[in-house]
């Protein structure tokens, strides 16, 4: 049986930063460094603790959070939270959109580990039963809509435009059945994350809201 793991970084011991009264003053290059290593590490602890928490959502059958708004016709992305994404052959979908990039989902959970132990943990154990009450065809679903997803949380954060989001076949394909699996009525405008758009013709496209 092989567990895929998921190594994070920077995520051992983390050694303080001491200043001796008697050496010379740091210089500020000196400074900025250890600040930027410290924002490094402290961004990791984050996303680690960020992964644990979605593992332990989805272990636990926490309750998501509706990524739609029915009653605006909109929907809102943020980094940390725990949403619903619809259905998959009538199991729901769920997972974190993790600060640190990428999406952790019920259908296939990250698996962390200590790369200086070989034991199994329960934790992986756990991910992976979770990971095997699926099928290949049943992933291979998930993937696809966390992808749209993924286009969509691109586009609210400005990475990308709608024009490289309708250049993305999948994107195009999958769209309408992602919005109907999280409730969002295309027929009508609709806003991610404060910005509007709609839907025509197969492309998404925004709307000018500026005067």
């Amino acid at each position: 049986m092989e567990i895929k793991s998921f190594a994070l970084k920077n995520l051992g011991t983390i050694s303080g930063f001491q200043v001796n009264q008697n050496q010379k003053p740091l210089k500020i290059t000196e400074v900025d460094e250890t600040d930027s290593k410290q924002e490094k590490i402290e961004a990791s602890r984050k996303s680690y603790a960020e992964l644990i928490q979605s593992c332990n959502n989805i272990r636990s059958g926490l309750t998501p959070t509706q990524l739609a708004d029915k009653q605006t016709n909109s929907i809102n992305i943020v980094n940390g939270a725990y949403y619903h994404l619809g259905l998959v052959n009538g199991n729901p979908l769920t997972g974190t959109l993790l600060t640190g990039g990428g999406f952790n989902s019920n259908f296939s959970p990250m698996i962390w580990d200590n790369p200086n132990s070989s034991v199994v943990t329960p934790e992986q154990k756990a991910a992976l039963r979770i990971h095997q009450s699926y099928s290949q065809s049943e992933r291979q679903e998930a993937t696809e809509l966390i992808a749209v997803f993924m286009n969509l949380s691109q586009l609210a954060e400005g990475r990308r435009s709608v024009a490289n989001v309708n250049n993305d076949v999948m994107f195009t394909q999958l769209f309408p059945k992602f919005a109907q699996g999280i409730g969002l009525d295309l027929r009508e405008p609709f806003t991610i994350n404060g910005k509007s758009y709609f839907y025509s013709q197969g492309k998404l496209q925004m709307i000018d809201t500026e005067d």
